[in-house]
């Protein structure tokens, strides 16, 4: 089951809250965060996952390509990586 999104191309003005709202529409939110710097600026993307595999796919058919104030977003299935493959220095 996938329910897990990677948003990129995010308005700096939009905080977790805001993307919490704006995938919101398309079901429920389990998880969502914006990605922010040290001085807690945003980063531009972030990560939300939705209760069912369904809601997800609505939000990729939705809001990808999408504007929220005034930038077209990105919305892509986030990609599960083992994790002994995220730590690995090869």
């Amino acid at each position: 089951m996938r329910t897990k999104l990677f948003v990129a191309g995010l308005d700096w003005a939009i905080d977790t809250n805001e993307l919490k709202e704006i995938f919101g529409q398309y079901g429920t939110v389990v998880y969502g965060k914006v990605v922010t710097d040290e001085n807690q600026r945003s980063r531009g993307f972030g990560f939300v996952e939705m209760s069912s595999t369904e809601e997800a796919e609505a939000c990729l058919t939705n809001l990808n390509g999408s504007t929220q104030k005034k930038r077209q977003i990105v919305v892509k299935w986030k990609e599960e990586k083992p994790r002994t493959e995220r730590f690995s220095r090869d």
